[in-house]
Parts: structure tokens; sequence; C-alpha cells
């Protein structure tokens, strides 16, 4: 056989053999998306209070960590930013980190909110209460909130009707405008059904020291109050003691004191957090996250409610009529009740 035949064999016989070898990949393409793997919602909350400090914050987190259970589609980061110097800086944290949705808590976090929204405009922010100035100018900012004065709305009823000395006093976590929104509805409750009441207001300016709490429960009793209150976490404890001790009525907000109390607990201003929480990320989560808005979730979003517990001596058929009515009232648009205190 001639040399250029053998060689045009050899040649031919390469080729194919390079034809069938399979191509390796281009060190620059990008490897496919891993079959099955969901793309996840990455939501982070900056709590200003430290998530053990009081029970709605405690029954919170646990409703959050069962959300994320139950929706693959969601990953929940659940950060503590206690003192002023932190608010700023783990909120940006996670923002650098990429996170879509970005909850802050309360107006003292609204300053940092603000100034890290304004750094991150692809990035989504709310403020739970945070009672964010010219909100409408923050796009990708939106604020949300329990419509705590319904709920007041509804233990004035209650504290209206069982007073005898027509005097009761409320005990406030803080001089804040979230806490005087409750002590708005609890006064506009009263007055619904009892005219000639009148309340006393004092603040701990803390939510987390019973004994404080007690201090200002008591001196509520010395004004001859029969019926005191407090809306003011864990520094309740304290004022719902003062009236076991001093055997008069005591009216709670977010948990109920029937251990401390028994029957002379007139029951408590239930605020489901954690609902209202779930309520407001499935509304983002649908494409409803409106940037520069207020959104606020009340009875009529079953995120909140008055519960008398049936051993109390509240426990009556013409109070749970009236709160009935009150409810109904609300749900209409008949009665709309307001976020401004009367007095202090």
């Amino acid at each position: 056989m001639k040399k250029a035949t053998i060689l045009s064999i050899l040649l031919i016989m390469g080729m194919l053999l390079i034809s069938c070898t399979p191509a390796a990949p281009a060190e620059e393409a990008e490897a496919p998306a891993e079959e099955g793997v969901m793309e996840k919602t990455r939501i982070a909350f900056v709590s200003s209070q430290e998530y053990d400090s009081s029970e709605w914050l405690q029954n919170l987190v646990t409703g959050l960590e069962d959300y994320e259970v139950t929706h693959e589609n969601v990953e929940i980061k659940l950060v503590e930013a206690v003192q002023a110097n932190e608010y700023e800086p783990k909120t940006r944290a996670l923002a650098e980190e990429g996170y879509d949705l970005i909850i802050t808590s309360y107006d003292a976090m609204a300053a940092a909110t603000t100034t890290v929204a304004n750094d991150y405009p692809d990035i989504k922010f709310a403020s739970l209460q945070g009672m964010v100035q010219d909100l409408s100018d923050y796009k990708n900012l939106e604020e949300f909130k329990l419509n705590r004065p319904q709920t007041a709305y509804l233990a004035g009823i209650v504290a209206g009707m069982m007073t005898e000395a027509n005097k009761v006093g409320i005990v406030g976590g803080m001089d804040v405008g979230g806490i005087n929104e409750i002590i708005a509805g609890w006064q506009q409750g009263m007055l619904r059904v009892n005219p000639d009441i009148e309340d006393f207001v004092v603040y701990a300016d803390s939510f987390t020291d019973p004994t404080i709490g007690k201090e200002f429960g008591l001196s509520l009793v010395a004004k001859e109050a029969d019926i005191i209150a407090a809306a003011a976490g864990g520094s309740g404890v304290g004022t719902a003691q003062a009236a076991a001790d001093s055997n008069i009525g005591f009216v709670a907000w977010d948990v109920h004191y029937q251990d401390v109390l028994g029957e002379l607990e007139f029951g408590s201003a239930v605020n489901y957090f954690e609902k209202m929480f779930i309520a407001y990320i499935d509304d983002v989560l649908a494409g409803k996250f409106e940037g520069g808005v207020l959104k606020e979730y009340g009875i009529s979003e079953g995120v909140c409610d008055f519960e008398i517990l049936e051993n109390s001596l509240a426990y009556k058929q013409e109070i749970l009529d009236e709160i009935a009515a009150a409810k109904a009232d609300i749900a209409s648009g008949e009665v709309v009740v307001s976020g401004e205190i009367l007095h202090k």
C-alpha cells in the first residue's frame, strides 16, 4: 500500500476518534440548576426587644418557626438589636447578605430603617409600627401594624361595665405612640358604656420590670381605682400582682393572668402578633407589597380579639352581648376607633 493511502486512513481514523469524544464543558459555562431545589424568599425580622422578654414575642418566634417549617419556599432569620447603636449595623448587614424582605420594629428603629432602605432600593423593607415620617417617600418600605385600639376598645367596655367606683386606671409600658393608641381605644370603650367614668394613666417606662409595674399598679389603687389594667409587657405581671394583693379587678393585654388573679381577671385584649406577621408575609409573597403605605390588621382579619375566660367575674351575658355588638359595629365601619389618646 502506498504511503499516501496509509496516511489518509490514519487521518480519517483520528478524525472519527475526535468526533466521538465528548467535549469538555467550557470553564465559563454555569452549571444547570439542581432539579427539585426550590428558590426561597429570605425574610429577616430585627427585634428591638429580646425575643424572650415578653410572651407575645415568644409566641411570635414560635409562630414564625412553625411557618418556616410548613413553607419550604421561605427562609426566616430572627435578629435581636436591643441597643440603639445596633439598629443600623444589624439591618445593613442583612441587606448586604441579600435578604429579600427585612422587617424592623417600632419607632425606635425607624430612622435606621429608612437610612438602610435608601441605600438598598432593590430590597423590600417593612417596619412594624415604626410611625415612619414621610412614609410615602419610600417606595421600597412598607409599614404594618395591629389595629390595637380595636381590642383596647373592647377592654374599655368591660372595665366601664364592671367598675363600681367609676374609677379605673391603666399602666402603660412607655409614653410612646403604640401604647398611647392602646390607651386611646381603652378610653373610648369605657365612654361607650359609662360616660361618668374617671380613668387614670401612668407609665412604667419599662416593658420588663415587674417590680415597677407593681408599684404603679398600687399607685392606681391608692387613687381608689377598683379596676386596673396594664399594657406593659413583662412589667404588667407586677401590675396584675398589685390587683391580686388589693383584691380588685384586672384587665390584661396579650396574655392571661388567672394563675395570679383567678376570677378577678376580667379578660385579656389578645393580639396575635404571629397571625398578623404571617398575614403580612403572605401578602408580600402574593405580590401585594406596596411601598410607601401603612397596612393595618385587626378584628376583621382575625389577628386580635378580647377574651373573657368562663370563670371570670366579668363572664356575664350582658357584657358578652355588648362586646359582640361593638365588634359588629367595628366590622361594619359604624364605629371607627381612633388612635388619638383622650388624655394622659
